[in-house]
């Protein structure tokens, strides 16, 4: 039977990145410029492993075993953790249809961000206050930053970044993203950095009135913690679960689920249990069945069956107005 897989990262070293991958989760990153960890990864452009075999090798040994009946295609999520220790560049994504059509990628990319630390007076880039055509004369006129929307954040702030949305991450700050299985990333700007930009894709995919504040989710009280509703989305959906004390789930062979541990705890199945860190990232395999949590704080991400979800969450008096995501 297969058992939760706990993953080895693939890190991704940036300009802008730094150390605290190293100091608030111990990971044994490769420099001090360490910008990104992929936590569970399928993408050609960085494998996260299990047991020194890659995801891909792990799906194509199991299949639906591993990652639901839902999942008819290529693995559709990824996960990272990122430490910019400067402002990343402005960055907006396609959805899937630019992306099939003029790239030949599978996925566009939908992501959601949790801030995880930060220091106080932090703030990200997150929409624009002005249409496309204004935006493009602006930048003519090279007054593109003025038209940037900065959000005040917090630990704990999640955020719903849909394709078509223009973002950036501020500088010191930390954070879990969840997004489609995709790297393709269109640049607006640099802050004078030598980076290659993307304006006209960029303008081609803009959704101007994208962006806002953070989600409110919705908090559950179940046994052994609670479940915040954060993001439920046709591309994937995101739970923060804290565990104060033994919390039983079960799968029911549609869909995996991904799990990366803030705090530190116990994950325990028919035949076994194994103790996750701060940082800890691991998959449940679709046919794992029952399982229990106990301890820590966990964001939970999944290709979701929408429909059921928001059966589910309705039956449980969840007003999914206050849950981010397109549906």
């Amino acid at each position: 039977m297969l058992k939760p897989l706990f993953m080895e990262p693939y890190f991704n070293e940036k300009d802008w990145g730094g150390t605290r991958l190293a100091r608030i989760y111990g990971k044994h990153i490769p420099s001090d410029h360490t910008g990104e960890s992929w936590e569970v990864s399928a993408h050609s452009m960085g494998l996260s492993c299990c047991e020194g075999k890659t995801l891909p090798q792990w799906i194509e040994t199991y299949g639906s075993k591993l990652v639901g009946t839902e999942v008819t295609g290529e693995f559709p999520l990824l996960i990272k953790l990122i430490d910019a220790r400067e402002w990343l560049s402005v960055q907006v994504h396609p959805d899937d249809a630019y992306a099939q059509r003029v790239e030949g990628d599978p996925y566009g990319k939908t992501e959601a961000w949790v801030v995880l630390d930060c220091e106080p007076g932090a703030q990200l880039i997150f929409g624009i206050d002005c249409d496309v055509e204004t935006l493009r004369s602006e930048i003519a006129q090279g007054r593109l930053e003025q038209h940037l929307k900065k959000v005040d954040v917090k630990p704990g702030d999640v955020l719903y970044i849909p394709s078509g949305t223009v973002h950036a991450i501020g500088a010191n700050m930390l954070i879990y993203e969840v997004q489609q299985s995709s790297d393709r990333t269109y640049r607006l700007y640099a802050w004078g950095r030598n980076a290659q930009l993307h304006i006209e894709k960029s303008l081609d995919v803009i959704v101007p009135e994208r962006g806002g504040k953070p989600m409110q989710g919705v908090k559950l009280d179940v046994k052994g913690g609670t479940r915040e509703i954060m993001v439920l989305d046709l591309c994937f959906a995101l739970e923060r679960i804290t565990a104060n004390g033994t919390m039983p789930l079960t799968t029911d062979g549609t869909r995996f689920f991904a799990y990366t541990a803030i705090s530190g705890g116990t994950v325990a199945w028919e035949g076994g249990e194994r103790a996750y860190q701060a940082g800890d990232s691991f998959l449940i395999p679709a046919s794992l069945g029952k399982y229990t949590l106990s301890g820590g704080v966990l964001y939970k991400s999944y290709f979701p069956n929408v429909k059921a979800t928001e059966e589910e969450l309705t039956a449980l008096g969840v007003d999914l107005k206050l849950v981010g995501g397109n549906r």
